[in-house]
């Protein structure tokens, strides 16, 4: 008997409350592996799986179509109605549950088995086309990652899959956007039943947002709590501090033991941290539900909880620089500003180390919300301040704050490494930076690449050892 979009919800709301409430997954069951099945059949992460090894799939009865894994024989077109083909397959596995999307594997029409393989070219426009699209026609967009599976790695044209990973999503139901121009209004709310899409009904969308709604308003309460209690934690060294939290929407679950505390405590101290080192963290205690670390028992310069459902918050001795300040004044004067590449460097490599906690540690899946503030210790305002072609440090903000928050969601699993952690710590930069009257971080691009001439001389051997170990493309030219 096929399984119902409403039964579905019913039971992930009942699974998930579970979740909530213990805060642990017995028997090592994790929400969130949207894409288990497939893994197991691969033999390993669907993106790091190689063009023979998906072509295991083919003729392989566990292989069939279902509602986690969808195939298509050939790419989308560049029109209106393709364009809208992509975005329903999309918003369909994310509105039940998440799967994975393959394009170039043609499956049989009676029996839904991959039969035949069908490379095609492999390039960054197609890519750029389809996150585009997924913008454009989705509401509101579906966080996925899209990455290419070439038949030779080595060619210079290369062929081969598309694969679109869809995690499961705390902002469901997406519609679809239009159905042959986005200018006609219309908004579709596709779904996964069993091997094809079906669409909501009123009384199923209204479910689903009323769902989503008490999700929502439970994951943001325990974001608020994490980021505050990590920047009131009394380790910390006193005066401003840049606060970084992470929670994933649908939660992950580790035990807190002695035997885990003992792992956590191993992990920490051997953890070489990006741009920070080693012995970052060197002692460690037990909260609720949660581990402690800091650098010393008191006046640390870094204080991080790690929550057992995957959520995290840092703490970090706030990067604070005297800086030339324009006044009514002939002669220049000397400001505290917040030093804006060390923000920077501070983003990425804490945002990193959460998304990692998140994952690895408690296998939390799917999307993310990532919440950033730079806090003076009394109401004394700050702006931004960067090297801008002179010797000197300049505040170059048109406005200055003794408090800046920015947030933004981004996929957990994608935003360990590579373009999409950049992705995601632009889009937070960019929410706080525009609190002082700057559009965004010119340091980093909101499609996820380095600006290697916005930064100071001084930092660009760090940065570009960084973007090379995680395959982050560096811009050379202004």
């Amino acid at each position: 008997m096929k399984r119902t979009y409403v039964t579905f919800w019913r039971h992930f709301m009942q699974e998930l409350a579970s979740i909530l409430r213990h805060r642990r997954i017995a028997g090592g069951y994790r929400l969130g592996m949207f894409d288990a099945r497939l893994q197991t059949l691969l033999g390993c992460r669907t993106d790091k799986a190689t063009y023979a090894q998906y072509l295991t799939l083919i003729r392989n009865p566990s292989a069939v179509e279902s509602a986690d894994l969808d195939y298509k024989g050939e790419q989308y077109g560049k029109g209106t109605e393709e364009a809208g083909e992509l975005a329903k397959d999309v918003a369909a596995l994310a509105n039940a549950g998440g799967g994975t999307l393959i394009l170039g594997l043609r499956e049989d029409r009676a029996t839904s088995i991959p039969q035949h393989a069908n490379p095609e070219p492999l390039t960054d426009r197609l890519r750029k086309n389809y996150r585009e699209t997924l913008v454009l026609r989705l509401e509101p967009p579906v966080e996925c990652d899209i990455h290419f599976v070439p038949e030779d790695p080595g060619a210079s044209l290369p062929r081969g899959l598309v694969v679109i990973s869809v995690p499961p999503s705390a902002r469901v139901p997406h519609a679809v956007v239009g159905t042959t121009d986005l200018r006609d209004g219309t908004l579709r709310f596709p779904y996964r039943n069993d091997n094809h899409t079906a669409h909501m009904n009123l009384a199923q969308v209204k479910q689903a947002i009323a769902a989503t709604r008490s999700l929502a308003s439970g994951r943001h309460d325990v974001l608020k709590a994490a980021h505050e209690a990590v920047a009131a934690d009394g380790r910390s060294v006193p005066g401003s501090k840049l606060v970084l939290s992470v929670v994933p929407d649908l939660p992950g679950a580790f035990s807190i033991d002695s035997a885990s505390l003992q792992a956590f405590r191993q992990e920490e101290t051997d953890a070489e941290h990006p741009f920070y080192g080693r012995n970052v963290f060197q002692c460690f205690g037990v909260g609720p539900r949660r581990f402690i670390a800091a650098q010393s028992e008191s006046r640390s310069r870094h204080v991080a909880h790690f929550h057992a459902d995957g959520t995290a918050a840092w703490a970090t001795e706030g990067p604070v620089i005297n800086a030339y300040s324009e006044t009514d004044s002939p002669l220049p004067e000397m400001a505290e500003a917040w030093h804006s590449d060390r923000v920077v460097i501070a983003v990425l490599g804490m945002l990193q180390h959460l998304a990692r906690h998140a994952t690895v540690r408690a296998g939390a899946s799917g999307t993310a919300t990532a919440r950033m503030s730079l806090d003076s210790a009394t109401p004394r305002e700050r702006g931004l301040a960067a090297k801008q072609g002179g010797q000197a440090h300049t505040v170059f903000s048109p406005t200055v704050q003794y408090h800046a928050a920015g947030q933004a969601g981004f996929l957990l699993d994608a935003a360990v490494t590579g373009t999409t952690l950049v992705q995601a710590a632009a889009a937070l930069l960019a929410d706080c930076y525009q609190h002082f009257g700057v559009a965004e971080a010119d340091q980093i691009t909101l499609d996820g690449r380095i600006n290697t001439p916005a930064w100071d001389p001084r930092f660009r051997e760090d940065i570009t050892t960084w973007a090379a170990d995680n395959n982050v493309e560096m811009l050379t030219t202004a």
